[in-house]
């Protein structure tokens, strides 16, 4: 694949990936599929095999904890819809206990993401020169961590935003 075309590939993924943080999974899972493809098409014209498989794993990772997020989101939804009813409270509160523990497997795997993230980002930035990298890497990071407590929804947006504008700001070897 050309290098430009990955390039835009992975910037207009990580703009993507910022909007569905805050609309819909779906979405989300459609920008981090752009960012692989880029991602993946400039780390294979390096030839680093360890980072190819970071980046077949940091696409696994975040694919499963955006599944869990969901999950943890639509069980929590109708387990709050159903506490009016008295006779629905039992399956409420084992709605709740699926959502949370479906949250924190989201976690788990967003932060084991993350640790793949950061070793991309960190060649990324090494190769490229592009500074936007080691500050998306940083967001990426703590937003992964702090997503348990829901703030680090707000720098996972901010970190896609910059993965985005790095790619298509940054000069690619060729």
């Amino acid at each position: 694949m050309d290098l430009e075309l990955a390039k835009v590939l992975a910037g207009v993924g990580g703009l993507v990936a910022a909007v569905g943080v805050f609309t819909h999974w779906v979405t989300a899972l459609i920008g981090v599929v752009l960012i692989y493809v880029g991602l993946s098409a400039y780390v294979e014209k390096l030839g680093d095999a360890a980072a190819k498989d970071n980046a077949v794993k940091w696409l696994v990772y975040v694919v499963f904890a955006s599944v869990a997020f969901a999950v943890a989101q639509t069980v929590a939804g109708f387990s709050l819809m159903s506490l009016h009813a008295v006779w629905a409270l039992p399956l409420a509160g084992a709605a709740l206990a699926v959502a949370v523990a479906a949250w924190v497997a989201g976690w788990i795997l967003q932060v084991s993401s993350a640790y793949r993230m950061r070793q991309l980002l960190t060649l990324m930035k090494d190769t490229t020169g592009e500074g936007l990298f080691g500050t998306a890497n940083t967001l990426y990071w703590w937003g992964s961590a702090l997503t348990i407590v829901l703030i680090g929804v707000v720098l996972l947006f901010a970190a896609y935003i910059l993965i985005g504008v790095g790619f298509l700001t940054a000069k690619l070897q060729k």
